[in-house]
């Protein structure tokens, strides 16, 4: 009969067009980076998290006896899944304070926000601190 492998193969190579076409069309409409409402936003929520922390002074408490790892876990468990952080904390002289890193996640690559925080010690002599908070989404 007929040879039919040559039409096959032009019907194959035009879905295959068609499926490049449609993948490239798909990843236009979709920005590659996060939009300024959706960076607010993570900044009112890093900001939330460390008031939260800071109810009772049990935040300042916890940079007080440098207790690194109970406040990464605690901004784990108060900060949504999918936000990577890094927490930095300085004293009243702008000197870094933890000498080991408080982040779950590295930021580089991702467009981060930074939220500042002032808390003190509520002792006898009050301490000031800055806390340093970068976010970013890594979904």
């Amino acid at each position: 009969m007929f040879d039919r492998k040559g039409q096959i193969r032009i019907i194959e190579a035009f879905l295959a067009v068609g499926v490049i076409f449609s993948a490239l069309l798909i990843s236009f409409t979709f920005p590659a980076s996060p939009d300024l409402a959706k960076q607010k936003s993570l900044a009112q929520v890093g900001m939330q998290a460390l008031m939260k922390l800071d109810t009772n002074g049990t935040l300042a408490n916890l940079v007080e006896g440098q207790d690194w790892t109970a406040i990464k876990e605690s901004l784990d468990i108060l900060l949504p899944i999918g936000v990577a952080f890094n927490l930095t904390v300085y004293d009243e002289n702008r000197q870094q304070v933890n000498l080991q890193p408080i982040r779950n996640s590295n930021l580089l690559g991702h467009e981060s926000v930074s939220v500042q925080y002032i808390c003190a010690t509520r002792n006898q002599v009050v301490q000031l601190f800055l806390l340093r908070l970068q976010l970013a989404w890594t979904t």
